[in-house]
């Protein structure tokens, strides 16, 4: 998204009665964190904030965006209520059809996004996919050009099914 358009709509959500309603803190660094968000959504995503969904916030929170700060940056401190209220002004705007969506995946992954600025990591969290994945091994034996060929013709291999594959 071209700087002028992330200037616009930082600047409407700064002056929304939604961003006002934030404590003092929180407002005062609304505009830089949500300069980063937006960044992360339109530069690396290419979305928009309102096509968004639970995975896309999910990448943004666990991997982009901590990237965006520096390690125990105090401005991360703030990220949870800003995206919150910017949430809150987004559905206010237009339709969302992603809200309920967008609110869970904010909640289950601001945790990870704290941990990563904490400990300057960006990737701060593993994903749970369980044990690492075996490499497949084919255990049958090998079918030999003149074996007869496995799927029952009384034909030898070379004559039947390898001409075919």
């Amino acid at each position: 998204m071209p700087a002028r358009e992330t200037t616009l709509e930082v600047a409407s959500f700064l002056e929304s009665p939604v961003c006002q309603s934030l404590p003092e803190g929180a407002r005062a660094a609304a505009g830089k964190i949500l300069e980063r968000f937006l960044g992360c959504c339109f530069d690396e995503l290419g979305k928009a904030p309102r096509t968004l969904d639970g995975e896309d916030l999910h990448g943004i929170l666990g991997h982009l965006l901590p990237g965006q700060f520096g390690k125990k940056d105090p401005l991360a401190e703030h990220v949870g209520e800003v995206l919150r209220a910017y949430l809150r002004f987004l559905e206010g705007r237009a339709i969302l059809s992603q809200a309920y969506e967008l609110g869970q995946a904010l909640e289950a992954n601001l945790p990870h996004f704290y941990e990563a600025v904490r400990s300057g990591k960006p990737h701060a969290h593993g994903h749970a996919h369980g044990a690492p994945q075996q490499p497949i091994v084919n255990r049958a034996e090998k079918v030999g050009r003149n074996d007869p060929c496995p799927c029952g013709s009384g034909k030898k291999f070379k004559q039947c099914c390898a001409k075919l594959g």
